[in-house]
């Protein structure tokens, strides 16, 4: 009891983590959601008892260790790739405002520069 009790109140965590903004469904979400289903599914001995016999394994609950590492490692490098688009994207902005600074700067600077045209003297 107590491990279904665990699994559903990180089950809830999950969705409120969802439902205040702090974690994005599109990155981490349905790794998230496997985990607990692994969960769910891993107090069932049957279930337990089946993967170890797909997998091959001789003692059944290190399957599950080995099917939870595999989504961690899922989860990791989802974020991971979202964290470098995110990099990316940020390279990118830095690079256009300074590009964007340059040229507002030699805007300025061609007009008042040893180069500018003087008003001519004609103009008295």
């Amino acid at each position: 009891m107590i491990k279904l009790a665990i699994i559903l109140f990180l089950a809830l965590a999950l969705v409120m983590l969802v439902r205040r903004g702090l974690i994005h469904v599109d990155l981490s979400f349905p790794w998230f959601l496997a985990i607990v289903v692994l969960g769910l599914l891993s107090t069932q001995e049957a279930f337990v008892g089946w993967l170890a016999a797909r997998l091959g394994i001789l003692y059944a609950p290190i399957a599950i260790v080995f099917v939870t590492i595999f989504m961690l490692l899922g989860l990791v490098t989802a974020l991971l790739v979202g964290l470098t688009r995110l990099r990316r994207r940020q390279i990118q902005i830095v690079r256009y405002l300074a590009a964007l600074e340059l040229a507002g700067q030699e805007a300025a600077g061609s007009g008042s520069g040893p180069g500018a045209q003087r008003p001519s003297s004609s103009a008295r």
